[in-house]
């Protein structure tokens, strides 16, 4: 499955997501141990334990949703067709405005910790929410209009159906339309909303199957990446072991009795658990312990102890028994640790790095530069291709939001954390 093309595929993970989550506000998530190195490598997760397809989480449900008002320089607007701004020509309305302001809001909730309420207290944190919020609604709106021009696309009978089969589809994951509004407002969102996302998505995913994979305009052929990836200072395969700094945590003894019996990836989050709950004095006991395990397996590899027993023996990968053949990856590639990528390419083929890398998210890794399988490449090179591709398209994506023209409404300068509700 094609990793998400940046931003642009935002429509409807956004919001099938935000409804499913509404459905099912009490499941769990999956294990937040996970330490998949990569995201796009093939058949495996994110590094945040989450589907690559399937990145985006509803917005923090609140007990109680606060009805849509916007509020500038102390005078409550009226709302209804309330144009925010306008973007390339086309008005974004306050509801819709609102939606992604919100999603944003989860967005830095997710990766940074952050709410509305610490936000009030960063110097900057207001401003920088405003921004992604309009870079969002680029994203997922004007710029894959753009590139629908771009490659003369458009929803077609076909599309128009699969839209609608899948709107109804979302409506009857609840009891009653009762129901079905009550999560929408949770979700912030309103059947137009829903209804526009969809309809987004759709034509996302027409745009990535025509213009960005398939041979399309914009991806790289098939031909030619097999000649990129013949040429070592181009394209690299390697195997590691990591070893977590975390993964000499003591666990209690209750955890214990079943520690043999769980998954790597559940002994990864209990470890990380306990981790969590130590001192720094702790924390760095434990840290210098997997460093010294580390030290151990880099000494048996310098050795020439077979890589792959040693990585079964000290490995914590996860997503290493999806990808026996090892890691693929370009000198570009966003998606694994950047030192990893620069020590790999320093590697003959079979050669085993001389040293550790260290990774503030990963860990300690010891890395091994393996040889090009021609036959796997074939086997995967849709998907590889996605992958060498993705850092350009992401670029040519950012590119073309940057030349989108923006007209902010009256008072846009006088909005507060405390505007939107």
């Amino acid at each position: 499955m094609l990793k998400k093309i940046s931003a642009l595929i935002i429509a409807l993970t956004m919001c099938a997501a935000m409804l499913s989550g509404c459905n099912n506000s009490s499941s769990s998530d999956a294990d937040s141990g996970s330490s998949d190195v990569s995201s796009s490598a093939e058949g495996s997760s994110s590094a945040d334990g989450s589907s690559s397809d399937s990145a985006v989480v509803p917005p923090q449900q609140q007990s109680t949703i606060s009805e849509p008002s916007l509020t500038i320089d102390g005078k409550k607007m009226d709302i209804n067709n309330f144009t925010m701004m306008t973007i390339n020509g086309v008005d974004v309305d306050f509801l819709t405005f609102r939606y992604f302001y919100f999603y944003t809001v989860n967005q830095f909730t997710q990766n940074y910790g952050a709410t509305l309420d610490t936000l009030k207290t960063v110097n900057g944190g207001f401003e920088d929410l405003i921004k992604q919020t309009v870079n969002n609604i680029k994203n997922s709106r004007m710029v894959v209009d753009v590139f629908a021009k771009d490659g003369n696309i458009t929803l077609n009978d076909d599309d128009k159906k699969a839209i609608e089969e899948n709107y109804n589809q979302t409506k009857s994951q609840f009891s009653s339309d009762t129901e079905f509004q009550t999560q929408l407002k949770n979700a912030y969102l309103t059947e137009d909303i829903l209804r526009k996302n969809i309809e987004y998505s759709q034509l996302t995913n027409k745009i990535s199957t025509t213009l960005f994979t398939n041979e399309g305009k914009y991806a790289t052929k098939k031909a030619d990446f097999r000649n990129i990836v013949k040429d070592p200072s181009k394209y690299a395969c390697e195997l590691h072991i990591m070893i977590p700094y975390f993964s000499e945590t003591e666990l209690d003894a209750e955890t214990m009795k079943s520690y043999n019996t769980m998954t790597l990836e559940s002994k990864l989050a209990a470890k990380q658990t306990a981790y969590t709950a130590l001192d720094d004095a702790g924390r760095e006991k434990v840290k210098n312990a997997a460093k010294a395990k580390a030290e151990e397996a880099l000494k048996k590899a310098a050795a020439g102890e077979d890589f792959a027993s040693l990585i079964k023996t000290y490995g914590w990968d996860t997503a290493l028994a999806a990808n026996p053949e090892g890691y693929y990856f370009s000198k570009e590639n966003s998606d694994f640790p950047a030192e990893l990528i620069s020590k790999t390419f320093t590697l003959k083929e079979n050669e085993v790095a001389k040293d550790l890398i260290s990774n503030d998210t990963y860990g300690f890794f010891i890395v091994k530069r393996c040889a090009i399988n021609m036959d796997y490449v074939e086997k995967n090179i849709d998907n590889m291709i996605a992958q060498y591709d993705q850092p350009r398209i992401d670029k040519l994506i950012q590119e073309k939001a940057d030349t989108l023209t923006v007209k902010y409404c009256d008072g846009w300068d006088k909005l507060t954390i405390d505007s939107i509700t």
